[in-house]
């Protein structure tokens, strides 16, 4: 069979896919849309897969089936387990026990290509607690691996069917485009119901299954793999005008570095949007290269990465994830730089060593049999899944601890559920704390917020309903700004959810005059995610994190007084002290294992970073009668430093959420304040 003509911008176009996506790793903040590369990557395996069987039909007059599947193992399957091994070895080394379960969990599933699946199951891609799952990124090979499984059979149903006819395969293939594309936008502007949500990934919040859902599942990626399908099979036209290559060229190359540059997680519609980086990578696929472009499309440097680009994918994120993991902290030039090399030299060597003896049958060192392949295969999967299963049966092997963790993890508990069992809120529940006052009671206290306001419940249970014998109700604690004029729009359908959960709260607290609200968020967080209505305009922008936000957050404060009576008590609990986003939670750094404790030692303090906000709100409503401001950082806090540990309390249960015992303390704290405030002692 004659052989198919290498083309070699698509080694190019690897370049630029994979490295938007390590930028976007790294954070750099002008690709901050630099995921998008993994849409490029689906474009140009549509394109080769559709390329090669389309070829081997007209060449043979069939297609083997067996021969794809193999060629598909020997080139995907040696560097992934390869992978995976490296990340057992790092993640035993310096894991803690819950993220080691986690690490294991996760490589079982990558193992079978459904870690996509897996993930979508946790936390949203672009949530902190992914920077420390090295895993995290065999996401869209799982995608691809299914997408081999599923989509040859059917190109190669229609192509037999039609035979000869390519216009007829062609609008097979565009009508499947059309329905992924069709599911895709209807999705996002209308979502899916909460039992196909549920069926994946049970949540409260059914937007972030819908974004999940897409980012995560085939069906939504379909289209990105059709559009490369369709463009190979219409085969490459004669371009002559070297003047017009070079401005489609160019356009191409454009349409992929704006959309990285201009989109983010953020983006509204961002799964549809996707089609953007896709059609700029189709661009370059089909017409020939332009000369005056030779210095990309054949530069020996941008190349070579594209050729070492699988390799480099897999290995960037696995690094990544471990430097992180050990130093924290945002990367420096220098760290980058470094990370950078330290990517490419691996890589090259595994690409050279392991990943090209392994997938051709003329190295010595391949493995020539297809048996002894698939019986190699299989034979990694089991390992994985045992070596899984003892990890989890042991609780994360805390044999890998000191003697002084394990001592701990006697005193906390398993500890892949300390966040969920030691947060300030875990087992309560929206509605009365303690038991329901008879007669239809009034509450002393109506809680209302986000899962801040949450976090406080240990603390009022304890010191307010128990001590003081007040009564409490709490309101569900949604992700959204429990203020008028606000909405939540970092996420498809939030802006309808987030009203609708105020005007709940608002008739609640309708219902009870004389209670004193007591409002509490995770401020900072919510004004990066949410927009207010501009009076002016009568459309929805967002907010700044200076003190212009701050003026604007304090004057719907003021509106929302106005809403529920000026003449009730409206208690504002400002922003409590949290880690950086990025940093790995306290109780996994307390508890990472012995053999590198050493090299990046665990500290009990941090710095104070909600100053500004704070002082804001403190020094605003002084003055203004019946709003009172309750600052909860001296709580934690002196002289600028922070404490996520004090002797065996534990104030912190994740980076940013009060513990029981942080709940505690800090109720403790403003206890007199808060007496004072419902006695009516302090106006």
């Amino acid at each position: 069979m004659k052989k198919l003509t290498y083309l070699n911008q698509i080694d190019s176009l690897r370049a630029i896919a994979v490295l938007l996506v390590i930028f976007f790793h790294f954070d750099i903040s002008l690709f901050k849309g630099g995921f998008l590369g993994v849409d490029v990557f689906f474009v140009i395996s549509g394109f080769l897969i559709t390329r090669i069987i389309n070829h081997e039909f007209l060449q043979t007059g069939t297609v083997s089936l067996k021969r794809f599947y193999i060629r598909r193992i020997r080139r995907l399957m040696p560097s992934l387990f390869l992978t995976i091994f490296l990340a057992f070895i790092f993640t035993f080394l310096i894991f803690s026990p819950s993220d080691f379960m986690n690490a294991t969990n996760s490589m079982t599933m990558s193992s079978v290509a459904l870690s996509n699946f897996h993930f979508l199951g946790e936390s949203d891609y672009f949530d902190t607690a992914s920077n420390f799952k090295p895993l995290l990124h065999t996401w869209s090979l799982g995608i691809e691996e299914q997408f081999y499984l599923l989509y040859p059979i059917t190109l190669l149903v229609l192509i037999k069917f039609f035979k000869k006819q390519k216009n007829f395969v062609l609008l097979g293939l565009g009508i499947l485009f059309s329905i992924s594309l069709f599911l895709t936008f209807y999705t996002s502007k209308y979502g899916v119901s909460e039992s196909i949500s549920n069926l994946f990934m049970p949540k409260d919040e059914i937007t972030t299954s819908v974004a999940s859902l897409q980012f995560y599942l085939l069906p939504f990626r379909m289209f990105e793999f059709l559009v490369g399908a369709i463009i190979a099979l219409i085969g490459r036209p004669k371009v002559k005008s070297e003047i017009l290559k070079l401005g489609l060229n160019l356009l191409g190359l454009t349409t992929i570095i704006s959309s990285a540059i201009i989109l983010s997680k953020n983006s509204l519609y961002l799964s549809t949007l996707s089609l953007l980086p896709c059609l700029g990578a189709a661009l370059l696929l089909f017409y020939p290269p332009s000369k005056y472009l030779s210095f990309i499309f054949e530069n020996k440097a941008l190349r070579y990465i594209g050729k070492i680009s699988y390799t480099l994918y897999l290995m960037h994120w696995l690094l990544i994830v471990v430097y992180r993991y050990l130093f924290n902290g945002e990367f420096t030039s220098i760290e980058i730089i470094g990370l950078f090399t330290i990517m490419l030299l691996l890589s090259s060597l595994i690409y050279h060593y392991y990943e090209t003896p392994l997938r051709y049958k003329n190295y010595r060192l391949s493995i020539k049999s297809d048996k002894s392949l698939v019986f190699a295969l299989v034979a990694g999967i089991l390992i994985v899944f045992g070596v899984n299963l003892k990890v989890n049966s042991d609780d994360g092997w805390l044999w890998r601890l000191s003697s002084k963790n394990r001592e701990l993890v006697e005193q906390i508990g398993v500890p892949k559920d300390f966040h969920l069992n030691n947060w300030g809120g875990a087992d309560y529940k929206p509605g009365w704390i303690g038991e329901k006052p008879d007669h239809g009671g009034a509450p002393d206290i109506i809680l209302m917020g986000d899962s801040h306001a949450g976090h406080y419940l240990y603390g009022l249970d304890s010191v307010m309903v128990r001590k003081n014998k007040k009564k409490v109700y709490v309101s569900n604690w949604f992700t959204s700004l429990k203020l008028p004029d606000f909405i939540r729009s970092d996420k498809e359908g939030m802006p309808a959810i987030s009203k609708n959960s105020f005007k709940k709260d608002l008739k609640i607290i309708d219902r009870y005059p004389e209670s004193t609200v007591v409002l509490s968020h995770s401020w900072t967080s919510q004004i990066n995610r949410s927009e207010v209505l501009d009076s002016e305009t009568n459309e929805y922008i967002k907010l700044r994190q200076d003190t212009t936000g701050f003026v604007v957050i304090a004057q719907k404060i003021e509106k929302l007084h106005s809403l529920v009576g000026k003449e009730r008590n409206l208690v504002i609990i400002g922003a409590s002290p949290k880690t950086k986003s990025n940093e790995l939670n306290y109780i996994e750094k307390l508890l990472r294992p012995k053999y590198f404790s050493n090299l990046a030692p665990t500290v009990s303090t941090f710095e104070e970073n909600q100053i500004a906000f704070n002082s804001f709100f403190e020094n605003y409503f002084k003055n203004i009668s019946n709003i009172h401001f309750i600052n909860p950082s001296p709580a934690f806090c002196t002289n600028g430093d922070c404490y996520k540990q004090f002797n065996e309390q534990i104030y912190f249960s994740d980076g940013s959420h009060l513990s029981r015992d942080g709940s505690l303390r800090a109720v403790t704290f403003f206890e007199n304040r808060f007496l004072k405030i419902l006695d009516g002692a302090e106006q």
